[in-house]
């Protein structure tokens, strides 16, 4: 009788060890869901927009979507939430590329009565083109003369890049510093 109720108590504490667990696991996971959806749609608009107003950009490549996760083992979740961000490298050729970094808080929003993440206005041309311009900026100020001069044939033009190859990525991998 003693042997059946401690086999008893030992089957419910695993038990509610799964359960936690479980329970941990699939809120990591609804998280990381919502994190891509708004990073889909930063993906989605960033390249629409260099694909149709800049030209002689051969590829877009989307770096995945990496987070900080701020949750403390023994205190839980941060008051202050998950760094989420998006890095694209931006190809003038086979391998000269300059990166722009994009952040979830900085380009989106969480609309609690939509459910989901919404564009803030500051995802607008205006910093866009900022960013283009800033990451071939930062990019070229390591380069040598001569290897600067690929970037200047992308260029702010309506004729775009229509062949522009565009990989997206929304894997989630954990920000390391």
């Amino acid at each position: 009788m003693n042997k059946k109720w401690i086999l008893v108590i030992i089957l419910g504490i695993v038990t509610m060890v799964l359960i936690i667990g479980g329970k941990k696991y699939m809120d990591k996971k609804s998280a990381e869901k919502e994190y891509q959806d708004g990073v889909e749609l930063i993906q989605n608009y960033v390249t629409d927009y260099l694909v149709h107003n800049y030209e002689g950009i051969e590829k877009i490549e989307w770096q995945g979507v990496g987070i900080e996760w701020r949750n403390s083992k023994t205190k839980g979740p941060s008051l202050f939430g998950n760094y989420v961000n998006c890095d694209v490298r931006i190809f003038a050729s086979k391998e000269n590329y300059f990166t722009m970094r994009y952040s979830l808080h900085k380009g989106t929003d969480y609309d609690n009565d939509l459910k989901k993440y919404v564009l803030l206005d500051s995802m607008n041309p205006s910093n866009t083109d900022r960013a283009v311009n800033l990451g071939k900026e930062n990019t070229a100020d390591m380069l040598n003369e001569k290897d600067r001069q690929i970037f200047v044939k992308i260029k702010k033009s309506i004729k775009g890049s229509p062949n522009a190859k565009v990989i997206y990525n929304l894997d989630t991998y954990e920000l390391k510093y």
